[in-house]
Parts: C-alpha cells; structure tokens; sequence
C-alpha cells in the first residue's frame, strides 16, 4: 500500500477540501445581508449571520422570512446563529436576508449578488471630487482587507454620487469606514494663570499677552468671545475653560496632513487585555511641523507629581485626539516632553472583545493611512443586487465539464484502448477543480482542517522517504504547501471560475503528456527507456510550461486592472501549483502501474 503514497497524499487532500467546501454540512435558515441604520437590530444583528426562527417560527428559506417578517411590528424575538434577540419594530425591520450557502465558498456578485449602496456628498461634488472620494475608499477597503467592492461615479439630478457594489458588505463597514471622512486632529490643553487678570502665553521663547477685562478675554488686543478662537504662530486655539486664576486653552497641534506613517508593528502597535476590556494602541508619526507646534504648545506648563505611580506629568495638560470630531484618546503628557519636539504620539482605546478591539483598531489605522475624504459621504438608499449569471449558472457548468469528461475519456480511449487511462485523467482533472474550490473556501474550521492535513501528508511522506526512499524535494514541498495554501481564502466569481477552467485545461494537456511519453512512447520508439525515464521526461516538459505560464501571470497582479482579474490569476497559479506537486504525480503513478500491467500482459 505504501508505495502508492502519491494517489495517498492526492486522496487526503481531496478528503480536506471537501470538507473545508463543507459537503457535509446542511444548514437552514437564512443569512443576514445587511441592516439599515434606522433597523432596531443595527449594530446587533451583524452580516453573515444564519437567522433560524422569528417569533418563534422556524425560518427555512426566504419565503419563510418574508412571510412572516411582512407585516411584523412591536415586539419581535429572531434567533440569529441559535442565539434568541428580542426588539422592538416601529416603522421597518430593516433587515435584507439571503438565501443561506450550503458551501463555505464565497461566490462573487455575478453567482449569489450582493448589495449596491449610494453614498452622496452632503454638498455639492464634481465629479473630479467624487473620483477622489473613491480613490480614497478603495485604499481604505485594500488596506482593511475587504473583497471584491466595486465603486462607480453616478450621476443623478441633484449631482455626482458614489455607487458601492458589493457582496459581504456589512452595515458597520459602510458607517464607520466608507461614509467617515476621516478628519485628525490632536489638541493639547494649555492652562495660563492669571494674576490680577492678566497673564502669559508662552510659546517657547515668545510670550504673548491674555487679560480677563469685565468677563471678556483679550489676546494679544483682539477680544474673543467664550468658547471662541484665536491663532498665534499657525497654532489655533480655543477657550475651553476659565476660572478667577486660570485660563484653559486647547491648542490644535497635528492635523491629518500631519500623518506621515501609521505604525503597524509589534514595538509600536498592540493588544492588551486590561481586566474586562482590551486596550488596543498605535504609534503615528507627524510632521516636523506637527512636532514644532506641539513643542509651542507644552512650552512654560510646570510639572506635577502623580501620587499614584510617582512619574511626573505636565500640570492640567493632556493630549486629545480626534477623529471626524469624535474623541478617540486622551492621554497625559510627561513632563520631559514639555517644550520638546514630539513626533510620535500613541492612539489607544478599548473594546469588550478582543475581536473588537481588533477591528475598531484597524479601522482607525485604515482611515488614518488613507487619509480624509474631500466631502463628508452619507448614506442615500441600499438596495439588492440579484445574480447577473443566474442560481443556475454552476448546474449548467457541471454539465458541460461533465460532457467534457466523456469527450476526453472517449478520446484517450482510441488513442490506447484501454479505459485505464482516460477514466482515471478525467476524474484527476475534477479533482484539481474539488482542491481549488476546498483551498478557496473560508469556513469555521479552516485551519484545523488544513493543519490535520498537513500533519497526515508529512506522516505519509516520512513513511515513503523512511520505507521506500522514494520522496524528493517537490513531493515534500506539495505535501506541506497546499494544505498551507488553504489558510487563504478568496471570492469565486466569474474570473475565478475561468481560471478553474483554465487551471483543468492545462492539466488534462499536461496528463496527456504524461500518458503519450509513458505509453505511447514505449509503443513507437526502439530505444529502451525505463518508465520511470518516461515519466520524468514528461515532468520536465511539465515544469517547464508551469514556469513559464506563472511567471506570465504573476505581474497581473499588481497592474491596475488586477483587481478586475485577481481571481482568475490566483486560481490559475493555485490550480497550477495543486497540478505539478499533488494531482500530475499521482496521475504519473496510476499510469505507471497500468503500463506495467499491460507490459505483464504483452
């Protein structure tokens, strides 16, 4: 049994992709798209939920969701992932479903669809502006890690808007990523002490004059109104504060064009759990200039001692950082850095979760390194997009690869006579689309399945090196790099789905290659090679065209239009890795043994 360790290692990673497809897993109900805004369960309900029962009725499908969320109102109780909620409707529900996947494959708009949002300025855009708004969010959604998202500039009666295509897209994303405008801003307070109503401003060796005359303050001669503002030396402030003794300005250090790197790495960006919560933080590096202003602003503040930890801080002067105006931290400021050019303040915040605190980090380090918007974007209607391919597109696929298959089987068939060879080409072929599919597919237990993978291949292949010294660098390589492979996940779409297409096409040329040197070969050729001599000759031509064709592909990754064809690209080189280092050397064996065979019988 041993010395079929290729058809073994071929056998278990087929055994592996069918259950990261989930072939045996059967689930009912349906699946939440997305909530609206204005939905009770927003920000409860979340997408990619499986709802299983409203009200105590079983929901099955979509016929049982509308008929009986159709006129539901007041209390409403919906299991969601075998979890009850309870809400209450006033006006709508507010949730789109779909219908539940049976496969963990992530199918493309073109197969299931997916949701289509407008987003509209707040005031008027051109269209050269909202052409900078998508530009804006397409590196947000690249660097958050979303797939397959689509934008469009429209153009309607009341101006240009932006159109988001999109499968997955949950309701938080659309809120707190693409419609935020992503304005910075850090502000530091800087309290000035009066005496007799007069005081200084000191910003480093320059001093300014503030006086409190009959509940009026004055900077510099120029009176300013409560909580109103007043620039020196291109630092802005504003009056937060004031008592008999003191005054309390809140002066704008950093701004977004400030940002000059968001720090991702562990020494600057990180996770700690602190009692219920978790403290997320992130280092951002600002521009001289943003360093020069925060040195102005901390300048002649005295230092305090805290009694708690014993460190000293600047007196009544904290840092606060803002985003789109909504406060994101507030941390206190050590007095060495008083007076000092300070380019790396720290972003810190907390979550319950650790999943949350890791997505509400990423996402203030998405907006911070894509920048701002140059229009605040709202929200103006969503709406469902249905299958431009339609549910019967893959049934359709299955029949025409199946035709397929017996057209080559028939073929081969009168090229040797002999079913042994073309039966076993063909369902090799399906097997690399089974593999393909398994490493694209993104279930819960992914990795577990992959990594059981991997361990039963590295004990299959010890055994052959060990027993039989039969394995060799590539068999290794594919024994622990395929079950690597589907750690990643990506979209099947119609790219996608023309790459497994192209991935089966080489491979049936490839095996036929393998067939004709190792049986055809021997039939008309008078030198003598062994059939292992065959079979090598045939994966050197193997190798050679692989080479070729995934250096050929691997630059259209990173063209402009490789967003466009990432499927088809990744899918093409994935089923060409599967092919040369899993399924064309278990073809190879499987067509050794039948060559020896048929010698036996000659």
């Amino acid at each position: 049994m041993l010395r079929y360790w290729r058809i073994w290692l071929l056998l278990v990673v087929i055994l592996g992709s069918a259950f990261a497809i989930g072939f045996t897993e059967r689930r009912s109900g349906v699946e939440v798209l997305y909530v609206t805004r204005d939905s009770p369960a927003f920000r409860t309900l979340e997408q990619g939920m499986i709802i299983s029962g409203v009200n105590n009725n079983q929901i099955s499908n979509l016929d049982d969701w509308e008929m009986y969320t159709k006129e539901v109102s007041g209390p409403v109780k919906i299991t969601a992932d075998n979890r009850e909620y309870s809400f209450f409707v006033n006006d709508t529900l507010g949730i789109e479903t779909q219908p539940v996947e049976r496969f963990n494959l992530d199918f493309g708009l073109d197969l299931r669809g997916g949701t289509r949002i407008i987003l509209k300025p707040k005031d008027n855009a051109t269209r050269d502006v909202i052409e900078q708004v998508i530009g804006t969010l397409q590196t947000r959604i690249n660097i958050y890690g979303l797939k397959e998202i689509k934008f469009f500039p429209v153009e309607s009666p009341d101006g240009w808007h932006v159109q988001i295509e999109a499968t997955g897209l949950s309701s938080d994303v659309v809120n707190d990523l693409l419609t935020s405008k992503g304005t910075f801003e850090a502000k530091i307070s800087k309290p000035v002490e009066l005496r007799g109503g007069k005081g200084k401003i000191q910003l480093l060796a320059n001093e300014y004059d503030i006086e409190v005359l009959n509940e009026t303050v004055i900077v510099e001669g120029l009176e300013v109104p409560d909580n109103g503002s007043f620039v020196l030396e291109d630092i802005e402030f504003e009056l937060s504060n004031r008592t008999s003794n003191q005054i309390l300005l809140m002066g704008s250090v950093y701004r977004g064009d400030d940002i000059e790197l968001i720090y991702t790495d562990p020494q600057h960006s990180g996770l700690v759990p602190q009692g219920s919560f978790y403290r997320f933080y992130f280092t951002v590096l600002v521009s001289s200039d943003g360093a020069e202003r925060f040195a102005k602003v901390t300048s002649g503040t005295p230092s305090q001692i805290d009694l708690n930890s014993g460190e000293y801080f600047l007196k009544d002067t904290r840092i606060f950082l803002y985003l789109d105006n909504d406060l994101q931290s507030t941390l206190r400021i050590a007095s060495s850095l008083g007076g000092q050019a300070y380019s790396t303040p720290q972003i810190e915040g907390g979550r319950e979760t650790r999943e949350a605190a890791l997505e509400e980090k990423m996402r203030l380090q998405t907006i911070l390194r894509s920048g701002s918007l140059p229009v605040t974007m709202e929200t103006s209607s969503i709406s469902i997009i249905s299958p431009t391919l339609g549910s019967n597109f893959i049934g359709s696929a299955m029949i025409a690869a199946l035709v397929a298959g017996v057209v080559v089987v028939l073929i081969i068939f009168i090229r040797y006579r002999s079913f042994k060879v073309g039966i076993p080409l063909v369902l090799t072929g399906l097997s690399e689309a089974v593999i393909i599919l398994g490493l694209s597919a993104s279930g819960t237990f992914d990795s577990a399945i992959w990594f059981g993978v991997l361990f039963v291949n590295i004990i299959i292949i010890s055994l052959a090196w060990w027993k039989l010294r039969e394995s060799d660098t590539s068999a290794w390589i594919g024994a622990m790099l395929i079950p690597l492979l589907g750690l990643m996940s990506w979209n099947i779409d119609l790219p996608a789905i023309g790459g497994i297409i192209a991935a089966i096409g080489v491979g049936v040329d490839q095996m036929v290659v393998i067939a004709d040197e190792t049986l055809g070969g021997r039939r008309i050729t008078k030198k003598i090679y062994s059939i292992r001599e065959r079979i090598g000759k045939a994966f050197f031509i193997i190798f050679t065209a692989a080479a070729t064709t995934t250096a050929a592909l691997l630059p259209l990754l990173f063209v402009a239009a490789g967003v466009f064809i990432r499927g088809f690209v990744i899918t093409t080189i994935v089923g060409i890795l599967t092919g040369i280092l899993i399924t064309r050397p278990a073809y190879a064996k499987i067509v050794e043994l039948s060559s020896e065979k048929m010698k036996r019988e000659e």
